[in-house]
Order: structure tokens, then C-alpha cells, then sequence
């Protein structure tokens, strides 16, 4: 009898234990479905332009011995607005904690990004978005980049002659910002130069390519070409080219590829105008730590550019190779 007693007190005692385990494990997992996960999720305008990837690389350098973890999500192509609002709902349902965003329309972008700051912190890297004046925002001055951008144009012509500037998609804010900062300062300080026309390159090298070598039979004799990132830079390079005119045509490039660099060092590349895409992801990563931290940090966080002429080529290929895109 006392064999039995004993026998039931075990199997009682078992069922309790095991009982508890279930409990916790339940609590566990109601506890891991209210707590966010600790996600960073960075959304680029889009994945196909080599240059989001040095971006990419930055923002797993910043969030790189942090609690929390890199999630790199976009449409393939810049034109795509529709696809990169989904990404941004998909990324509020993961529960992210934090948001940085490179709109790819500074308005149809508006919208979805003020529901998402209702819950989530959200930082705005390389584009801006609108007039929304105090979203944090890491990236380069663009306007102040076109304008830099004029004075090489402008000393590489003798101050005078015809340019043509190849624009990128409307509504992209970065890039428009820089045409007109080109645009801008050419007409009031080089009044002997005349913007021949600021066509839109629409969305990808494939088609800029035909749009440039159209513009230049269309109007010969232009004297340079400023374009305002690398698919409108490599775009109008390989145009140059195919037509016979590369090193005779200034070409003053924006953001820097293998292709363009080799083009410096050819003569065929009077400049590039490089960003450092690295340094924006990097940034934007720890500018949205800072947000979850509860500090307080710039609104307004400018990565300086750099020149790459025949002159400093080798120095910045050896100092700067993440912000050549190498």
C-alpha cells in the first residue's frame, strides 16, 4: 500500500511539474507576442542601383554590436513608389522599432510615413521628403552639391558655352535638388553658359543611355553634361562613348562606380561629384538608436562629398574606397 501512495505522489508531482513548465512556456510566448522584436529596418528607394549597396553595408555597421538587428527591405526599381509604401506597412507589422526610410517620391511618400511616426521612430536618409521640416534627415546637401557642381562644369568649359543636365525621376527631392542647385548657379554667375535642356532620365542606366546619345545628335556642339546620380552619370558615360565624343564632352558625374572612375583616369571624366553612401547608411542606423535611446540628436545630419579628379584619383581610391562605391 505504501508502495502505491508513493507511486501516486510521483506521477501528482510529475503532472504538476510538467504543468508549470507548460505555463511558462505559455507566458513565454504571450510575453514574445506583445514585446516588439528588436528590428531596424532600413528601406531604400530601391535595390537594382549598385549604390544602395554600400548604403546597405553602412547600416549594418551601424547597428553592428547593438541589441538590435539590420532588416533591408526596397523596391528593385526608384520609380516604384507604390512597392516601397508596402514595404514600410510590411515593416510597421514586424513590429519594427525603428524606420529609416530613403523616399523614393517626396510626395506619395507623405502619407505612409507620417502613419507610420504615430508609432514607430522614423529617420529620412538621402532624399528628403517634402516640407516635412524637423524629420531627422541624414544625407548629403544636394543643392549645395549642384552647385559645386556648376563652378567644375563652368571652370572645365572656360565659363562659357552649352551644358546639358540629365535629371533623374521627378519627384525624387536629392536629385532635383541638385539640378536646380546646377541650374541655379550657372544662370547667375555664368551668364556666357546656356542649360541647353534638364531632361528627366526616368528610372534606370538602361534608359538614360538612349535619352543622352538622342540629345546629343539633337544638339551638337554641347560643350558638358552634368548628371545628378549613377545611373544618369554612368548612363551619359556610356552615351559619350558610343558616339565618340567622351573627353571632348565635359562630363561632370554624380556618384562614383568603377566604370566612372576608370573614365577619370582615361581623361574621359573631367569629375565626379562622390557621396558616401556608406557613411548616410551608417549614420541613419545610429541616428534612429538615438531616437530609441530617448536622446536628443541633429535634425539635419550633412555628409560632406568628395571631388575625384586625373589629379587626387589614386589618393581617394586608397582613402576613400567605400564612398567610391570600390
Amino acid at each position: 500500500m505504501a508502495r502505491t501512495w508513493v507511486a501516486i505522489g510521483i506521477l501528482l508531482l510529475s503532472a504538476a511539474l510538467f504543468s508549470a513548465g507548460l505555463v511558462r512556456k505559455f507566458a513565454t510566448l504571450r510575453h514574445s507576442e506583445t514585446v516588439p522584436r528588436k528590428i531596424i529596418t532600413v528601406i531604400p528607394k530601391g535595390v537594382e542601383n549598385p549604390w544602395w549597396n554600400q548604403v546597405r553595408l553602412g547600416a549594418l555597421a551601424g547597428a553592428a554590436g547593438t541589441p538590435y538587428r539590420m532588416v533591408w527591405t526596397g523596391p528593385e526599381l526608384e520609380s516604384d513608389h507604390m512597392r516601397q509604401i508596402t514595404c514600410i506597412e510590411d515593416a510597421l507589422t514586424r513590429n519594427s522599432a525603428a524606420l529609416v526610410i530613403a523616399p523614393n517620391d517626396s510626395k506619395a511618400l507623405i502619407r505612409p510615413v507620417l502613419r507610420a511616426m504615430k508609432s514607430t521612430p522614423c529617420v529620412i536618409i538621402d532624399s528628403p521628403l517634402g516640407k516635412m521640416n524637423g524629420l531627422p534627415l541624414v544625407g548629403t546637401d544636394n543643392s549645395a552639391a549642384g552647385e559645386l557642381g556648376a563652378r567644375l562644369a563652368a571652370r572645365a568649359i572656360g565659363g562659357h558655352g552649352r551644358i546639358l543636365v540629365v535629371n533623374h525621376l521627378r519627384n525624387s527631392e536629392s536629385t532635383e535638388e541638385r539640378a536646380r542647385g546646377f541650374i541655379e548657379t550657372i544662370r547667375n554667375l555664368y551668364p556666357a553658359i546656356e542649360i541647353v535642356e534638364s531632361p528627366f532620365g526616368e528610372s534606370s542606366l538602361r534608359n538614360v543611355r538612349p535619352l543622352v546619345t538622342d540629345l546629343l545628335i539633337r544638339h551638337p556642339g554641347i560643350d558638358a553634361i552634368f548628371t545628378v546620380n549613377l545611373d544618369t552619370s554612368e548612363g551619359a558615360y556610356r552615351a559619350l562613348l558610343n558616339e565618340g565624343l567622351a573627353g571632348k564632352v565635359r562630363l561632370i558625374a554624380f556618384d562614383s562606380s568603377a566604370l566612372l572612375l576608370d573614365g577619370v583616369r582615361r581623361g574621359n571624366v573631367e569629375a565626379i561629384i562622390a557621396q558616401n553612401p556608406f557613411e548616410i547608411g551608417r549614420r541613419g542606423v545610429l541616428r534612429a538608436l538615438e531616437m530609441l535611446e530617448g536622446k536628443d540628436g541633429e535634425t539635419v545630419t550633412p555628409i560632406p562629398v568628395f571631388v575625384v579628379n586625373r589629379s587626387n584619383l589614386d589618393e581617394m581610391i586608397r582613402s576613400e574606397p567605400a564612398a567610391l562605391g570600390l
